[in-house]
């Protein structure tokens, strides 16, 4: 299998809020992340390429952090009793951009260097 990805994805521990255009939210659980993009999980489907609006909450260093990215549904499939969906971000994140994010991605990218 060819690997795709332009960044290396980590497990991130984070609960989130997903709000659509047209307003609709659902609660997600991210089980992946990287600089480009996360995998969420949701109660209800969320087709591709919409666009969504993200806002994490994940720990680092014993604090709760929360920060927010907008993206695109790049691909949903269901699993089990629930969705899961690849995200696009629209901007790579960065340590001007998302401070606490990009730090908590340098942390867990450092077990796999």
């Amino acid at each position: 299998m060819i690997e795709k990805r332009k960044h290396i994805r980590v497990t991130i521990k984070s609960i989130a809020e997903v709000v659509l255009l047209d307003g609709d939210f659902d609660q997600a659980y991210v089980g992946g992340i990287s600089r480009g993009g996360l995998e969420m999980y949701t109660s209800k489907e969320i087709k591709k390429d919409t666009s969504v609006k993200i806002t994490l909450h994940f720990l680092l260093e014993g604090q709760e952090e929360t920060e927010v990215v907008q993206g695109k549904v790049k691909w949903s499939a269901s699993f089990k009793n629930a969705f899961v969906s690849g995200v696009e971000f629209s901007n790579i994140l960065t340590a001007g951009t998302h401070p606490n994010l990009t730090r908590c991605i340098e942390q867990a990218e450092s077990y796999y260097k």
